[in-house]
């Protein structure tokens, strides 16, 4: 039984990949685009351009991938100068050396311009001059391409840690570098989009219209369900279980591949061939309950960063409400008996880590399973007092199985149900749906129906009775095609009162002409992103097709 290999077991991000390919081919074409990826930490970014490295590596261009995360300007200078004078020396297949001197000594033939250039920044560095050295660093993709005729890919993964370099205007300088670098394309990734997009749009504000920026989110469900069948390969798993994990760990591919890990270790110990509620429940307790769990751990670190300094304890009690389902400054106000400018600060501050998002008045941890973890770990862990050894686990592992048992009691629901009860959650709130803002009124009198289309057809419905008139809400898992909406829209023309609002949710979609048509009567669409996106905003499980 093999365990997973987190290196080169890439999956999924095909769609991502592929345009990074077109990117690259399209520079050798004389068509540049620069990238601008950004995801949050762990969301699988630093895997994707590896693997696109590696596949492209038969292509004639030259990579120079730099990862800035923590490291200091020497690191940035060595990095930079031996990585393109390596990978030349590799294309050309000549002899490979590590050291720096043995690399000029072997290209400085073939590229005396580019050798001359590398000597001249490690020499500058060794002297301190990091000024000086960071221009002609800047410079020396151009020198090289113009000596080599080939063109580079420039690598910079958490791109915003160049500023931590304390070099001045370290992005104005580099802007002006990727303007007249026509062979050179940069791809920058960064964990923290909002710095990122600050300095793409005020720092390279001349260039901004020149990266197109790339956003990595965790998988959605059945991108989630295929990563894990995928890590389980040779092991059974009931859909039942496997929709649960993907559910459970929000679809985060780093959590799914961890947890995986210690199923698979686990079914080996107890020699079994399926996977059962029991094993989840127990690979669960041991990564995300026990201290020294490998996600448990990842998350107390994570906690520890975001509480240094003083007012750490007020970050701790906004995050524990946050996780216990408080999402209004108003709410989270009176659970804590704070001042507003209080409670407003320490979300701020979450936000501006990252942690924390904003959709419309409602404030949501973005991690499910840290948020998951902080109410069902952390802040246990902070008020109780464990007089009896053991009673904790046990009560988390109580926990777990009542989550497993609720998401199947869940599951099991009509998708009529579903929408009916989260409609009853709605308050007067606008929120932002796939770029798309909506305004979801109190509704009174929810109602659960069948809708006649056709002869002898229905589509379950839900009237509901909303401040300012009727809303229908028309329910479909498969796909909803043109003769669809004729029949749909045909019954709404029917209705007396007519609704004010009419909404198609349609699991699979609607194809291209009803969705064109759909637009024009002013129907409101909601595919399986945007329910899903509207469950997590109010605390529920996803809708499983």
């Amino acid at each position: 039984m093999n365990l997973i290999d987190f290196d080169h077991n890439f999956y999924g991000r095909r769609s991502v990949l592929e345009v990074l390919k077109k990117r690259v081919m399209g520079l050798k074409e004389g068509y540049r685009q620069n990238v601008a990826l950004l995801g949050d930490r762990y969301i699988g970014k630093t895997a994707l351009l590896q693997r696109l490295m590696s596949q492209m590596e038969e292509q004639d261009v030259f990579f120079i991938y730099l990862d800035l995360e923590n490291r200091d300007f020497d690191y940035f200078a060595a990095q930079f100068t031996k990585s393109l004078l390596y990978n030349y020396l590799k294309k050309e297949n000549l002899p490979l050396q590590e050291d720096i001197r043995l690399l000029c000594a072997e290209a400085k033939d073939r590229l005396p311009r580019t050798v001359f250039l590398v000597q001249a920044i490690e020499d500058l560095a060794f002297q301190g001059k990091v000024l000086e050295a960071y221009h002609m660093i800047l410079s020396l993709p151009e020198v090289f391409t113009q000596e080599t005729g080939r063109s580079v890919v420039l690598i910079f993964d958490e791109f915003g840690h160049l500023e931590n370099f304390d070099i001045p205007e370290v992005f104005a300088e580099l802007g002006k570098r990727i303007m007249t670098q026509k062979n050179c394309l940069y791809i920058v990734a960064s964990s923290n989009p909002q710095q990122t997009q600050t300095i793409l749009s005020e720092k390279l504000s001349l260039l901004f219209g020149n990266f197109e920026t790339i956003t990595l989110e965790p998988f959605n469900f059945s991108e989630a369900q295929g990563l894990i069948e995928h890590n389980l390969e040779g092991i059974k798993i009931g859909l039942h279980l496997k929709n649960f994990i993907a559910d459970f760990t929000g679809g985060h591919p780093l959590y799914i591949n961890l947890l995986c890990q210690e199923l698979i270790c686990l079914s080996g110990v107890y020699a079994q061939q399926e996977i059962y509620a029991p094993i989840v429940t127990q690979a669960i307790e041991n990564v995300i309950f026990n201290p020294w769990g490998v996600i448990s751990r990842h998350f107390e670190l994570q906690v520890n960063t975001l509480t240094i300094g003083k007012n750490a304890g007020l970050t701790v009690a906004v995050l524990g409400a946050l996780s216990e389902g408080k999402h209004k400054i108003t709410d989270l106000q009176a659970s804590l008996q704070l001042k507003a400018s209080q409670v407003t600060l320490r979300v701020n501050a979450l936000q501006g880590s990252n942690i924390v998002e904003r959709n419309g008045n409602y404030f949501h941890i973005k991690d499910k399973l840290f948020s998951y973890w902080v109410k069902y770990v952390h802040q246990r862990r902070l008020r109780t007092i464990d007089l009896e050894q053991g009673r904790s686990r046990k009560q988390f592992k109580e926990e777990i199985n009542k989550a497993l048992n609720d998401f199947g009691m869940v599951a099991r629901k009509d998708l009529s149900a579903r929408v009916a009860d989260l409609m009853q959650k709605f308050d007067n709130e606008s929120f932002v749906l796939c770029g798309r803002r909506y305004k979801l009124t109190a509704f009174r009198d929810v109602k659960v129906l069948k809708l006649r289309i056709g002869t002898g057809n229905y589509f379950d419905a839900i009237s509901a009775q909303g401040q300012e008139g009727l809303w229908l809400v028309v329910l479909k898992k498969d796909p909803v095609h043109d003769n669809d909406l004729n029949g749909i829209l045909e019954e709404i023309k029917k209705l007396d009162p007519r609704p004010m609002r009419s909404v198609i949710v349609s699991l699979s979609g609607l194809d291209e002409n009803a969705k064109v048509r759909a637009l024009q009567e002013k129907l409101w669409i909601w595919d399986e992103d945007q329910l899903n996106s509207l469950m997590h905003l109010f605390d529920e499980p996803i809708i499983v097709r």
